[in-house]
């Protein structure tokens, strides 16, 4: 299969995906600036409130997921019978084109995301800076930058199953930050919040069992790509389920 061109691309997206050099700066940056570079600024610094901004960043990313989570569920529901080993399928091409613009998307919502720890520094909240959180962001941008090199050959079910149900999390995780930074008064309508952890640990473990048992039926292939994913998936369930059991204990 020859690669294709891609007309959909914004020019942001088109720029991260035709110089992945500045993603992988990227990324380098935001390790440095939330475990060296920002908490030395802060250190004679007080906290910065950003209330109103939290409260509009947290609410945008919500919705931003919910209308990606709506077109992946889409896909999913019509090309559900395709699903197996779909670059070799005749419906491939249209299943790449309807992907192309939510997942460029994506794409660039995980850049966003990077947001989220550059605040919990802004905030001094370097407690909530963990290994996870940073390991979390980063590495998800680092798997959409190379997946995107070459997408026409990676691009396969178990991901728009993984982008659709991350989405969904998304939306409810974000939708609980935006209600947390509107203030105190809204902790009693956010009981919620300890089901948080064990959702993202239910999604990670759901979409490797889909992963796995695609990969030993045949229906999905397994590659470098899906060997990176693979590994990466099963270290951050490793390192959620030890959060949790630390959240449990405390």
């Amino acid at each position: 299969m020859t690669n294709i061109s891609i007309p959909y691309a914004g020019f942001f997206d088109k720029f991260l995906i035709n110089y992945p050099l500045v993603s992988y700066s990227i990324v380098i940056l935001y390790v440095l600036f939330v475990k060296w570079i920002g908490p030395a600024i802060m250190r004679k610094r007080k906290p910065y409130s950003l209330q109103k901004v939290l409260i509009a960043y947290n609410f945008i990313q919500a919705l931003a997921n919910l209308s990606i989570f709506s077109s992946g569920l889409y896909s999913i529901i019509k090309f559900w019978d395709s699903r197996c080993v779909i670059t070799k399928n005749e419906n491939f091409y249209k299943f790449l084109e309807m992907l192309l613009n939510p997942g460029y998307n994506l794409y660039i919502l995980k850049f966003v995301d990077l947001l989220d720890t550059v605040f919990f520094v802004l905030r001094k909240k370097q407690n909530q800076v963990s290994f996870l959180h940073v390991f979390h962001h980063a590495g998800m941008c680092l798997l959409f930058t190379w997946g995107f090199q070459k997408l026409h050959l990676i691009l396969s079910f178990y991901l728009l199953i993984g982008m659709t149900i991350n989405t969904a999390v998304h939306v409810i995780m974000y939708t609980y930050y935006g209600l947390a930074a509107i203030g105190p008064h809204m902790q009693k309508y956010l009981w919620w919040k300890k089901h948080l952890t064990r959702l993202q640990i239910g999604q990670i473990f759901f979409v490797l069992v889909y992963m796995v048992f695609g990969f030993l039926t045949g229906c999905e292939e397994f590659g470098k790509m899906e060997m990176y994913s693979l590994g990466y998936g099963l270290i951050i369930l490793l390192l959620f389920l030890n959060f949790y059991r630390k959240y449990e204990k405390a």
